[in-house]
């Protein structure tokens, strides 16, 4: 089972739409590790699913692939309407070819091909508005048909929660829970920030609820038409990173940005607050750079998220050029 989520965040003037998931996959087991969120090869959009991971990965890399090699769909010039009504027509297709080879299972063949539904959303730039569809099989047209659910211009905020578990009134059970949610932190009537991803957290963390569970996805769309991808240390912010459901360790883990699980903050990138310049060549070409960064000595306040990367790599390259610096003086003295 999957729970995923996509809203709109609206913190002061910013506005960014937000898509989060689990990673577990089940299915006559269960693996935490599974990649459920999917960056597409235009950049201005993002795709989850819900349901059977035997269904929708062949939907999505059919996907994919078909984007990679269709210009006009991966052209940001092509309206997101479109690109939805393409998978729709793709999803349908490739269905249709699905056959049931398993006698006496008890599922219908529109079971079979419907056993997958999925969230498609980004930065519609010809409206200037964010939009996201719930994209679902239906057996009536033997295909697959979409609904947009950002399309009521009287709503003040926007969030969709999206799951496959029938039994115990999962659906119900999350709507309930987000409400209680929302009202603990006096939110009923407020914009969202990242509320939702507080109940998948507390959701994923829940013994009880076996079919949710595993670190948590995480990625924005921003209305430059850009998808930002967020790693998570997992279950708390002391744990090890992940990315996309894949536990790293320090020197490892990709050089994206982290929330913090306890907080769904940006967590700090770790650079030192003071650094000193004793000898600039250790800096090479990077010295008025780090000057700059580190004016006085102390690090300056209104760095950029690059530049702030920047930092670290330049910090290790010293660090590195240092350790192989003592290696060469160390076998200098044991001859």
């Amino acid at each position: 089972m999957t729970l995923c989520a996509a809203w709109i965040r609206q913190v002061n003037n910013t506005e960014e739409l937000v898509f989060a998931t689990d990673s577990t996959l089940t299915g006559g087991e269960k693996w935490d590790h599974g990649v459920k969120l999917f960056e597409l090869p235009r950049k201005d959009c993002l795709l989850c699913f819900a349901g059977s991971t035997e269904r929708a990965y062949p939907l999505i890399l059919n996907l994919i692939s078909s984007i990679t090699f269709d210009t006009r769909l991966a052209s940001p010039s092509t309206s997101l309407s479109e690109v939805i009504g393409y998978i729709s027509d793709l999803f349908s297709t490739l269905v249709t070819t699905v056959i049931n080879e398993v006698q006496g299972s008890g599922e219908s063949i529109h079971e079979l091909r419907g056993s997958a539904k999925f969230l498609f959303g980004g930065w519609d730039w010809q409206q200037g508005v964010f939009r996201v569809w719930e994209l679902f099989y239906s057996g009536d047209t033997e295909g697959f048909l979409f609904t947009e659910i950002t399309d009521d211009d009287s709503k003040t905020r926007f969030y969709t929660f999206i799951g496959d578990a029938k039994e115990h009134n999962f659906d119900g059970t999350i709507k309930k829970r987000f409400q209680q949610l929302l009202l603990d932190e006096d939110k009923l009537d407020a914009k969202l920030d990242m509320e939702p991803l507080k109940l998948l957290r507390d959701v994923a963390l829940d013994a009880s609820i076996r079919e949710v569970g595993g670190s948590l996805q995480i990625a924005k769309v921003y209305k430059s038409s850009h998808t930002e991808f967020f790693g998570i240390p997992w279950p708390s912010s002391t744990s090890a990173p992940y990315f996309q459901g894949r536990k790293y360790n320090e020197t490892t883990k990709p050089e994206v940005r982290y929330l913090n699980p306890d907080t769904f903050e940006v967590m700090a990138m770790d650079l030192p607050n003071t650094l000193t310049f004793d000898d600039e060549n250790h800096y090479g070409s990077h010295i008025d750079f780090m000057r700059n960064s580190y004016p006085e000595g102390n690090l300056k306040e209104s760095l950029s998220d690059h530049d702030k990367l920047r930092i670290k790599a330049v910090l290790k390259d010293v660090a590195y050029s240092q350790f192989l610096a003592q290696q060469v003086s160390t076998e200098g003295d044991d001859l």
